[in-house]
């Protein structure tokens, strides 16, 4: 290769690398929104687990900002890099990736040490009070599979999602078929945590019959946090499929999340085999041959 040939080269090279992390200015990095998603869901995983700590918004906000105060940041600049991140999903992609990456660097550590010390899970400058879940605490917001298999997560696609008004109106949708563990009446539960951000949201969780019947909920949703609905099986049908969807309907200027999707399915439980609060059945008539 000839000397200009080669500079040229180089200089290409060097140009890829250096706009793969490339964003505008008073934008974060995509490894800086990386590592700032990653403390906002250690946050999280320490809420939910010390709730009686977290009983009011004032005390989430204190958590909130001591975080963006570690990252050197405001709620200005997270807002503003939210919105440029919102029409760029393909980076916003990329930082969550990287961030579950360190999640699980995080996880696997304490693991490697025995269960470890929780404050080693953060490096220096960590917040006053640590968003860290303690070694006995959950480590995942999903339901995780017991040795008998009794609950799992059958949830298998994308569990999170930044909607803006360019989605408009549409639908996260799911349908698989019920797992190798299933069995007579096992319940299935969908559920959520939903920032509206003063969109509209329906849901709805299906259950298909081998003979053709369907048992169906269907709710809107009007208000901020966790989303649950269940469905419970018939204990003298065979499920064949499982599906359903999340609906929105974006307004301008407005911005909506959808975190930490999970489709569980529970054996049967005698306890709540009754509670089916505005499931329907559907029976569907055979066509005469």
């Amino acid at each position: 290769m000839h000397a200009p040939l080669r500079h040229i080269s180089l200089c290409v090279l060097l140009l890829t690398l250096l706009s793969c992390d490339k964003t505008p200015g008073g934008v974060m990095s995509i490894n800086d929104m990386a590592d700032l998603i990653t403390d906002l869901q250690l946050a999280e995983a320490y809420i939910d687990s010390h709730s009686s700590e977290f009983d009011n918004d004032s005390s989430r906000q204190v958590l909130k900002q001591s975080i963006f105060k570690k990252h050197g940041i405001t709620q200005e600049d997270y807002d503003s890099s939210l919105v440029w991140y919102a029409h760029n999903m393909e980076d916003y992609t990329k930082a969550y990736d990287k961030a579950v990456g360190k999640l699980k660097e995080r996880y696997d550590k304490l693991d490697k040490n025995g269960g470890g010390n929780p404050d080693d899970m953060f490096g220096p400058g960590e917040p006053t009070h640590n968003p860290v879940p303690g070694p006995g605490g959950p480590r995942m917001r999903h339901p995780r599979a017991d040795i008998k298999g009794d609950t799992t997560d059958l949830w298998r696609g994308q569990r999170n999602y930044m909607l803006t008004q360019g989605a408009k109106r549409g639908f996260i949708t799911f349908d698989m078929p019920p797992d190798a563990n299933k069995r007579p009446g096992d319940r299935y539960q969908l559920a959520y945590k939903l920032t509206r951000g003063g969109n509209d949201f329906k849901v709805s969780l299906n259950v298909d019959y081998t003979d053709g019947a369907t048992a169906q909920i269907c709710r809107s949703t009007n208000s901020d946090g966790w989303v649950i609905i269940d469905v419970q099986s018939d204990t003298t049908r065979k499920v064949r499929r499982v599906y359903g969807y999340v609906s929105y309907d974006m307004k301008p200027g407005h911005t909506a999340y959808v975190d930490s999707l999970m489709l569980t399915r529970t054996h049967l439980s005698t306890s709540n085999y009754g509670f089916i609060h505005a499931q329907r059945e559907i029976i569907r008539e055979k066509k005469q041959k």
